[in-house]
């Protein structure tokens, strides 16, 4: 204590209860210093901000814990120069009686409160003081860590693992990266969870900058931009003010001096963009020398006395820029050893210089701790990992979603058993809808959170990288740490840098091994699910998501509340009524009690409607999962049976059944135009409960109106059926010399833009009871939406159009509606191409229509009505969509150009299948070959693992590359040249997937022997063909496909053999009449020994 008195220095000790004592040190070099100490089981005491290693050499302080009698003293050596962390405990009493006054944190001056007292405890929780300083931000207890690294490039095996475990070693916050070599721009959440975001070259391996923030904090990302392959930006959400961090990599010495003018003119762009007023760095590798700043006093606003080097013409340029934009150089600030400033090494370490700076906003220039390198940082780049303290707040007000429950086996009897306990415990008969739902869920919610606490806490996910491999890595960075001067360790460097890749390399491969064995393992205990889930973690290909899209005025977007901003405004456009239709709503005025109601809801109803539920699907806004609700007991599903009542008589929906979490995917084009997306709809697994009963009712009385025209959501039809109706359709006009022309009608946004109001008046004409519209308009009128985009959540909206996408009874609806508008568009019309006696004018799956004439004026009329009646209640016809195909053999058609506003195509695509104006499937199966050889390659890791045996690898070749190619295999008419084409790309496929060169003389008999392959590709299409062959005959013989594939038609053939019809496969393979093919049909036990004898026929024909 003399020694403190002899220096000019004020000491003062202040004990408190619950073992706390704190200290003042008054110093005349830095004021006032407060050292706060704590129970020896609670760590080392933390001084509150910085003191001179003199100052702490001679300070003795002396620790009296209040325990007994004892009393300890401790000693403090050797302390550092200086402590960058700062202390949040505050040195105030745990006793509400102890009224003494104690100094509260804050400036200088301060007043004293009573610490007893209530404002004093809330102060001290929130930091705040007792005088008007409340109003200042205090830094955070620990500084954030923020680097700048050139990586020299990231596309190494094992190169990102290494930087992002550096990044958690060295405690950093944000991690800019330079120099990375990845193409594109996203983000995408790395192993260890910190979310990775980038910008590079669009289709180049070359330069490229990237930003890695921690998972702590990812959720303070307000958004980010990829300007370029060299400049990116991110902001993040501080206190007082949003942070922003621009990571750059300049031209090199070899650049042009165009490339760098380019350069600083986007960066200088890019600044100006941002707000002046929110704190900014600008990092990276600037490759600019500013060299010894210390007599750059002109300049002490922009560096320090520190610079390193000798400055070229490039530090110049570097410096010029930061004066422009007010930027300080933070490492020229501090003094350090040259270790310690220096950020490059020349090849052969001959040359160090100091290159990557952190330059921050002088404004912010005090909040700068420190900034020096962590020359012991090691990712095998020749640059040094340049690292900034800075004392800021970040927010990260966005908790974590949780993740839904997804009940196992063993766990449904405990879960049944807590419900059971809890759902009767309270009376929920006079409450209203919403009161009984929030209780239910509030019984769900807690049963589900005990089945989390009794789980067993996941271990950390392995990575791929082994232990011997980190030990290596390890081993490299410490010798790195050393310094590297002698010869001998600059080799085994080197040595070290070519193991780590060959290692690297040696363990993605045996990662992929293992999942191969497990593929392996999946296949023998017949586990599909499974066995291709790895599969498609084999095959799939990397895609980054993106956050950035473009306002009205084509402007770019980037944070990220403002993007789910401009996604709800998009959606409010999008499902906004613009003018009001022409009629008014049957139901207005309606009251439910005046109703006669439906029966209500029978309990073996909702349990039924359970059982359809489907698994493993994502989840509403309850975060209830299916697996759940299948997962509840009789009590459970008794008390769901009356929820599902109380809706059902009042006609109210709880307000998280009818919201609807909206989520954009992207289809085509660019990503920042919301025009490229569509959006996807979550709903409450548990309002589709009450839905299926609905469904079920309605469809008693809508599902004889939907006529055979009409193949999307049909029970026992798809789209096959209406593939081979248009090819049958062309193929007889073609072969008979019938004119007839085909419209195939695309709508804007189909589903999305029923009008509500006719969509009640025509279930009301269809003959459904009042209370069942009701029901639906209720659930319509409340319905609200918001988007949903990474973390964040949009503000809701509403409803005024569209069918509910998700929703249960949204595809009867829409089906219905259709029907009412196909039907106003045929009044009194008598057009269309006759087959079997029958006009036909119409084929429809779900919203592709087909339409069919004999001329192009009767197509002209025909198109006509259809876009007037669909236009009157809402839908709007996309003419560069739609398309018209004319069959016309021999050019009888006189045509008058009326159609001319549309397309004219020879092919198109229709429900996935190329059709074409002349019939045939050549094109087709050419088509599906290519599809089918693209899904053979990339599935080539599993073909190159010795460890998956052949019968697991034909299985995934029969499943994932035969399946795509026989989509729509049943209605292709198979010459046999195209037999011949199928079977050589079968034997493609076996060669590939034994990877046998074409060098090796390998019969495919021998081949196909030593697979045990019975049975040729092309004879599974000839099949297939036969199978829906017998599955037509067995139909009604007033049945639209059957009439297509028997019927007759007023026509002539040409001169000449005929061409090979769809009808005649069958005739040819079974050997018999195509009557007597109809009727052996029938019998479906007949038909099967048929076929069998048929295909084994056609199996030794394509042998021979």
């Amino acid at each position: 204590m003399e020694s403190l008195a002899s220096a000019g220095n004020t000491f003062n000790t202040l004990h408190v209860s619950s073992g706390w004592c704190k200290t003042s040190l008054t110093t005349p070099s830095f004021g006032r210093r407060t050292l706060i100490t704590r129970p020896p089981n609670w760590g080392n005491s933390l001084w509150r901000g910085p003191c001179s290693l003199e100052e702490l050499k001679i300070f003795k302080k002396t620790w009296r814990r209040r325990q007994g009698e004892t009393t300890t003293t401790i000693s403090l050596e050797n302390v550092p120069t200086l402590m960058m962390s700062t202390v949040n405990e505050y040195a105030r009493s745990d006793d509400p009686t102890d009224n003494r006054r104690s100094v509260i944190p804050g400036s200088s001056r301060v007043k004293l409160a009573t610490e007893g007292t209530v404002r004093a405890r809330h102060q001290a929780r929130t930091t705040a003081n007792a005088t008007d300083d409340h109003k200042r931000k205090l830094p955070t207890r620990h500084p954030h860590r923020i680097g700048a690294w050139n990586v020299r490039g990231l596309v190494q095996e094992g190169k990102l693992e290494i930087v992002e475990k550096e990044m958690i070693t060295r405690r950093l916050t944000i991690l800019g990266l330079s120099e990375t070599h990845v193409k594109g721009s996203g983000h995408f959440t790395m192993a260890e969870g910190n979310t990775f975001y980038f910008s590079g070259h669009e289709s180049k391996s070359q330069n490229g900058v990237a930003i890695i923030v921690s998972q702590t904090f990812k959720y303070a990302v307000l958004g980010y931009n990829a300007i370029s392959d060299r400049i990116m930006t991110i902001k993040l959400r501080g206190n007082p003010l949003p942070i922003n961090i621009v990571q750059v990599y300049a031209p090199t010495a070899q650049s042009s001096e165009e490339e760098i003018d380019s350069f600083y003119g986007t960066l200088e762009d890019c600044i100006n963009a941002l707000p002046r007023r929110e704190m900014l760095f600008v990092q990276g590798d600037w490759n600019a020398k500013i060299g010894d700043t210390s007599r750059d006093d002109h300049l002490r606003k922009t560096v320090g006395h520190y610079g390193l080097g000798t400055r070229n013409d490039r530090g110049e340029r570097f410096l010029e820029f930061c004066v422009g934009n007010s930027l300080a150089i933070t490492n020229t600030f501090f003094q350090h050893h040259k270790r310690r400033l220096y950020t490059w090494k020349s090849p052969g370490d001959r040359y160090r210089n100091q290159i990557d700076f952190i330059t921050v906003d002088q404004r912010w220039r005090s909040s700068i701790i420190n900034t020096k390198t962590l020359p012991g940082a090691d990712c095998g780049s020749d640059h040094q990992l340049l690292m900034a303290e800075v004392r800021v707040r970040l927010k990260s007000p966005r908790q974590p979603p949780k993740k839904p429950l997804r009940l196992s086996s063993g766990e449904i009897e405990y879960f049944q058993h807590i419900t059971e306990s809890t759902l009767g415990t309270e009376d929920v008969a006079e409450r209203t809808t919403e009161q009984q739902w929030l209780v239910f869920k509030r019984h769900i919610s807690e049963a589900v959170e005990c089945i989390k606490q009794r789980r067993k806490p996941q271990g950390k996910k392995r990575g791929w990288i082994s232990e011997d491999t980190w030990t290596i890595i390890d081993e490299r960075r410490k010798l790195k740490a050393n310094g590297l001067t002698t010869p001998a360790e600059k080799a085994k460097y080197r040595s070290l840098c070519k193991d780590i890749q060959r290692l690297c390399r040696k363990d993605k491969n045996c990662f992929f091994t293992s999942i191969c064995a497990e593929v392996q393992q999946h296949a023998q205990k017949y586990q599909t699910a499974d066995l291709f889930k790895k599969v498609r973690l084999l095959t799939r290909q990397f895609t980054a998501q993106s956050w950035a899209i473009e306002n009205r005025d084509g402007e770019i977007i980037t944070e990220i509340d403002k993007v789910a901003e401009r996604w709800s405004e998009y959606c409010a456009d999008l499902y906004h009524l613009e003018h009001a239709m022409d009629g008014s709503d049957p139901l207005e005025g309606c009251n439910i009690h005046n109703m006669e109601l439906e029966p209500d809801i029978l309990y073996t109803e909702v349990t039924a409607a359970i059982g359809k539920l489907k698994p493993n699907k994502a989840v509403g806004i309850d975060n209830i999962t299916a697996e759940v609700l299948k997962g509840l007991g009789e009590k459970g599903v008794a008390k769901l049976v009356d929820l599902c009542n109380s809706i059902w008589r009042s006609c109210e929906w709880p307000k998280d059944w009818t919201h609807s979490a909206i989520l954009p995917l992207h289809k085509k084009g660019t990503t920042r135009r919301c025009d490229n997306y569509r959006t996807i709809a979550l709903i409450s697994h548990t309002s589709k409960v009450l839905l299926h009963v609905i469904n079920s009712r309605l469809r008693h009385f809508l599902d004889w109106q939907i006529p055979q025209e009409q193949a999307g959501f049909v029970k026992g039809k798809g789209t096959r059926e209406q593939i081979l109706n248009v090819r049958l359709i062309i193929e007889t006009c073609y072969e008979y010399n019938i004119p007839a022309v085909l419209c195939f009608v695309d709508y804007q946004k189909a589903f999305d833009c029923v009008s509500w109001k006719h969509l009640w008046y025509v279930l009301k004409d269809m003959g459904v009871p009042m209370h069942l519209i009701q029901l639906m308009r209720a659930l319509y009128l409340s319905g609200r939406g918001s988007v949903r985009i990474g973390p964040a959540q949009s503000r809701e909206f509403r409803f005024e159009k569209g069918v509910r996408q998700g929703c249960i009874v949204s595809p009867i609806l829409f089906n219905i509606y259709g029907e009412y508008i196909m039907r106003k568009t045929l009044e009194e019309w008598d057009g269309g191409v006759t087959v079997g006696g029958v006009k036909i004018s119409n084929l429809r799956y779900a919203d592709d229509t087909t339409l069919v004439a004999s001329s192009e004026e009767e197509m002209e009329e025909l198109l006509r009505r259809l876009v007037i009646v669909s236009e009157e209640i809402g839908l709007k016809i996309n003419q560069s969509k739609t398309k018209i195909m004319i069959v016309d053999k021999y050019g009888t058609l006189n045509e008058n150009n009326i159609l001319g506003q549309y397309d004219i195509v020879k092919t198109f695509v229709y429900l996935g299948s190329i059709i074409s104006n002349r019939g045939g499937s050549e094109t087709e199966i050419r088509r599906r070959i290519g599809m089918a050889k693209s899904a053979m390659s990339q599935l080539n890791k599993i073909w190159r693992d010795r460890n998956i045996l052949k019968k697991t690898k034909v299985q995934i070749v029969e499943t994932l590359v035969f399946l795509i190619f026989l989509y729509g295999a049943e209605t292709w008419i198979l010459k046999e040249s195209d037999r011949r084409r199928i079977d050589a790309f079968e034997m493609w496929c076996w060669r590939r997937m034994l990877r046998i060169p074409w060098t090796a003389f390998r019969t495919n008999a021998s081949i196909l022997n030593e697979l045990k392959v019975d049975q040729r590709l092309s004879t599974k299409c000839l099949y297939r063909v036969l199978q829906y062959f017998g599955h037509i005959a067995r139909k009604p013989s007033d049945n639209l496909e059957r009439l297509i594939v028997t019927g007759k038609v007023d026509g002539r053939q040409s001169r000449g053999r005929s061409r090979k019809r769809w009808s005649d496969q069958v005739s040819e393979c079974l050997d018999m009449r195509l009557s007597h093919a109809l009727h052996c049909a029938t019998d479906r036990h007949k038909w099967l020994q048929i076929t069998k004898k048929g295909h084994r026929r056609a199996h030794h024909d394509a042998q021979q």
